[in-house]
Formats: structure tokens, sequence, C-alpha cells
């Protein structure tokens, strides 16, 4: 007998460990996951937020999901709003509702999530009985103008800081007879808080950005709130459940933003200075695993580059603690942090190489010579760690079918390692690659850049999944390209496609929904822009100055202008401009 939503989170609720908070409190605050319940776990970006909340004496803070379309459907016939997690109550009865947003593909369910829970999608129609409605989360970021319509208050940057200041905020103006204005105004003070209804966007008849106005003495650049030492925050699993991809580990974060500038990579700019935990504040962040589960999983963009992985890792095998590991750097894995992993009976290390050639490296900015991949594959067969998972880009500035073909000649090689450890030890591992279509995202040195054309990305994807298969022994996947399109659209979108994002939550069809509109979501995704445009995200201060991307930009187009541009592959980069 299938399960309704009341009866389907008591279930899901008994078999989560979890602390016991107190849920009414003076100020009630939904935080809302704009997905399933499994993938909105399966991150630390719900739990922290969830837990800093909770710990404050003035506030209770409850989870809410996006139940599957059968169960939204039945809501709607019964007329029933959308509830919290914890104690089933109507989100509108919440003072405030947070959405924490990791991906462009749920910005259709902000709407969507808003509507169902009896609350108007759109803030401009919202009135002082309703909840505050924030949003925060990396894409917030680095772009919140797609979904500026429906949110009053976004959190740019790490919200461990800035979200205890807005509470404080609500808190004084809840005990006052103050408007709700009033609080935006004094939101606006705060570093990392951005009001996005104290601005006004002019266009230019092409549909770029002619001047972004601040008003209500709105600062005209929101500077992004960041933790200065990760030692100050607890970033690491809160509440385990056995209905998330990680069911059975409690997952560390040792590593927040990354230094290496790969110039597609929103982590080297948006979290661009590297900070690592300390051994110490690991290892004792892994004691809140004991009696629950004896698999660590460290967390971070690039794991093997904290300078003290070997000792972490060691550590906590000596602690009696299995321990996994996010994508690798083939550069930096030594032996210790390989030794470690076959302690742990870890079967599988992920390396992200994004690229096979040397051009391709050189425009990305991550080198990764093949020889120490390959000495990485070995050192770990060697260890019984059989198999290896790597990711790739394709759709990469300059790319040509010898770069594309230079994906398969990697995976021949990489097969060639594997089989004579399979032949002396009767033991087949397995070698899987995951390849995605490059999206040219916000506040990066590829901002500027085209997304290839997502009909010659899936000639692509299909030319690689057909020869690396032909091989054998390998596997291979792809995110869609069609997907990837949409992202980019979103990613790279102003508050115009606020409508878009409404009509689409409403069940629209993507075409007809920008017909309606009057406009092209090619302008978003497959245009070059000019170094002199005003992008909509171009009032972030991310902490990186647009004069350095600026040259990592120019530093990627040189060589290839002019003499080297072929008009059969260009994609009209702006490079020559």
């Amino acid at each position: 007998m299938q399960l309704n939503l009341h009866q389907a989170y008591k279930k899901l609720l008994n078999a989560e460990h979890r602390p016991r908070f107190n849920f009414r409190k003076e100020m009630r605050f939904a935080l809302v996951y704009p997905g399933t319940y499994y993938l909105g776990m399966s991150g630390l970006g719900v739990q922290i937020i969830y837990s800093i909340l909770n710990q404050r004496e003035d506030t209770s803070c409850e989870r809410a999901f996006v139940p599957d379309r059968e169960e939204l459907r039945k809501l709607s016939q019964s007329r029933t709003p959308l509830f919290s997690f914890e104690t089933q109550t109507p989100l509108n009865q919440f003072d405030l509702i947070g959405f924490s947003v990791s991906f462009e593909s749920d910005y259709v369910n902000i709407p969507l999530v808003l509507e169902m829970a009896n609350i108007p999608a759109l803030a401009a129609e919202r009135t002082e009985r309703h909840p505050l409605i924030i949003a925060g989360g990396i894409n917030i970021t680095y772009n919140p103008e797609p979904i500026a319509d429906f949110i009053d208050v976004f959190i740019v940057g790490e919200g461990e800081i800035a979200v205890p200041q807005l509470m404080d905020i609500f808190k004084g103006w809840k005990q006052s007879t103050d408007r709700k204005v009033d609080l935006l105004r004094s939101l606006a003070t705060v570093p990392g808080i951005y009001i996005p209804s104290f601005y006004e966007v002019d266009y230019h008849a092409d549909g770029t950005i002619q001047q972004m106005r601040a008003k209500e003495g709105a600062p005209d650049r929101i500077r992004a709130s960041a933790v200065p030492n990760l030692d100050d925050v607890e970033t690491c699993t809160k509440i385990h459940t056995p209905e998330t991809e990680f069911s059975n580990v409690h997952l560390i974060e040792i590593v927040r933003g990354c230094g290496r500038q790969c110039r597609f990579c929103v982590a080297d700019y948006a979290r661009r200075w590297p900070r690592h935990r300390s051994v110490e504040s690991t290892l004792k962040l892994a004691e809140g695993a004991r009696g629950i589960t004896d698999r660590i999983g460290l967390v971070g963009a690039s794991i093997s580059d904290h300078p003290q992985i070997d000792e972490i890792a060691t550590g906590l095998v000596k602690q009696g603690f299995r321990i996994s590991c996010a994508s690798l750097r083939a550069e930096t894995v030594r032996p210790p942090l390989l030794d470690a992993l076959a302690d742990s009976e870890q079967g599988t290390i992920t390396i992200a190489p994004e690229v096979a050639s040397e051009k391709l490296q050189k425009v990305i900015n991550k080198a990764i010579p093949r020889e120490r991949l390959y000495y990485v594959f070995e050192e770990a067969l060697k260890r019984d760690i059989l198999n290896l998972r790597l990711y790739f880009l394709i759709g990469v500035p300059y790319e040509t079918s010898a770069d594309v073909e230079a994906i398969v000649d990697m995976a021949r090689e990489m097969r060639s390692i594997l089989l004579p450890y399979a032949k002396r030890t009767g033991r087949m591992g397995k070698i899987s690659f995951t390849i995605s279509p490059m999206v040219p995202k916000p506040s990066t040195p590829f901002q500027w850049v085209a997304m290839e054309d997502p009909k010659s990305i899936a000639r692509k994807l299909t030319f690689l999944k057909k020869e690396i298969n032909r091989l054998g022994s390998l596997k291979v996947s792809s995110a869609s390209a069609r997907l990837a399109y949409q992202e980019a659209v979103f990613a790279r979108g102003d508050r115009r496609l606020g409508g878009v994002i409404l009509d689409l939550s409403r069940g629209m069809p993507w075409k007809q929904t920008f017909r309606k509109h009057r406009l092209d979501p090619d302008f978003y995704a497959l245009r070059p822009r000019a170094l002199t445009e005003l992008n909509p995200w171009s009032h972030l201060d991310l902490n990186v100055q647009p004069q350095f991307l600026r040259l990592e930009y120019n530093k990627y187009t040189k060589g290839f202008m002019t003499s080297q541009c072929d008009t059969a592959v260009c994609r009209k980069c702006g490079a020559c401009e």
C-alpha cells in the first residue's frame, strides 16, 4: 500500500539519527530544499543551516522538500498547503522561508513551492502578513537574477556568517511595529545580503543590460560573505539517514574553495582562496559519527591538495574509521593517502582530468600529465583499489575533433593498464567515464564565451559513448546536452527570466514559454559576450577582481586567435572582437 505524504514523512523522520530540537520557539524558519528529500539530505548545505538556526534560543527551523509529482497532484486536488517535514505545519504559517538552492534546474520549483504553500510567488504581490522569503546557495552567489522576482532576500556567499546576522535583525523587527520595507532596509546594510527589490535594471534595445540602479540607499555592489577559518564552523553531517546517496557516511568538509584557478570552475572564483580544516578539527568532528557509522567521507573541491591530507587520512584510520574521498588531483595523491583508502576497503578513486589533450589543458588551466594519472591508477591497483571514476568536459573553447578523440585514446590506454592486473589476479576492475557538457558560468574567465550548440555536443557525446563502449571493460555515461543548455540559460540569465520560470513551474512547455515572453534562450546560452558588457551578476563582489577574470580570459585566448581560428569549428568566442 502506497504511503501518503504525511505517513512518508513520519517514516523518514523515524529513520533519522539527529539532534532533538524544540520546534516551538519565538521565530519559526522553514528551510526548503527545492528538490527531493533524497537529494537535499545528500549534501551538507541544508544540514549546516538547519543546525545553526536550531541552536539559537529564539529560532526553530524545520525542513521542507518538493514531493514527487503524484503527491503534488494529491495536495493540489485536496487544496492542502505544502507543509514542513518535522511538524507538518503549513509553510505559510512560518515567519521566514529560506530556499537552499544548489542547481539551476531547481529554479522552477521555487515558485511551485510558494504557490503550493498558498503564498504569492511574486514578491511584489506579497503583503506584510506573508513570510519573508530568502534564498542562498552556490548558484545564488554567482547569479541570483533569474529568480529575483520571487525572493525578498538573497544570501550572497557563505551563509554561516550572514544568516545569524539576518536572524538578529529580523528578531528586532518582529518585536517592533516597523513595516517590512524597514526590515529590508536594515538587512541591505549587512555584508553578504542582497535585496533585489532595491535595484532596477535598464536594458539596451539589443537586450543587453544598460545599467543596474541601486535605490533605497542600497550599496552599488554586494560583497559576498566568507568564513575566514574553516575550523570555526562545523561543516559535517548533522542528520544521518539511510535515504541519501551517502547513507552510511559521516561527511566532513576539510577544504573550501580552491586556488587552482581552473577557468571553467566556479569553486575557484566564487570561493577563490582555499581554506583547510586542521587535522585536530577533522579528527574531533569524526567523533560525532561514533555509534552511528565508521565511514568518514572527506568533502572539498580538491581533497588531495589539503597540505595535511596524509595526516588526516592516516589519523582517521588509526582511530578506527574507514575513509572515502571526493575527487582527487592526480598530481597531489601520495602513497599514505592511497594506503589509508586501501585500509578502508575503498574500492574506487575519483579523478577529474576534464580534458585529454595538452592543448585544452592550457585552455582550461588544468594540466594533469597523463603519466601522472596512469601512475596513480597503477598505484591504486597495487593496493586492490580496482575502480577508477574519471570526469571529463565536452564543448570546451577551441575544442576540435582531435581533442574529442583524445578522450578515446586515454580510455584505451587506461584499459591497457587495467587488463594485466585483471589477468594476474582474476579480479576485473571498472573504469567509468562521466562526460558533461561545459556550461560557461558567471564569475569565471569563461563567462564571456558562448556555450557550444547542444546539437553539436550531442553528436560528440554519441561518438564518445560508441567508441568507448566498443573497447569493452569500460563504462561511459553523460549528462544531457539539452539539460546542460537549459542550465546555461538560467546560469547566465537576467531577471527577465522570472516570468519564464513562473510559467514553467505551472507546466507550460519550454519553447512556448519563451515565445510568450518574447525572449530567446540562445541569447543567454549561445551568445558570446563582449568584455565590456555589463552582465546580470556584475554588481556582485565575490572577492575576485573583474580585471583578474579578464586577464585569465586573455591568457586562454592567447595563441588561438586569428592564426589558429578555424571557421569550421569557431564558436565566435569573442576573442577576436
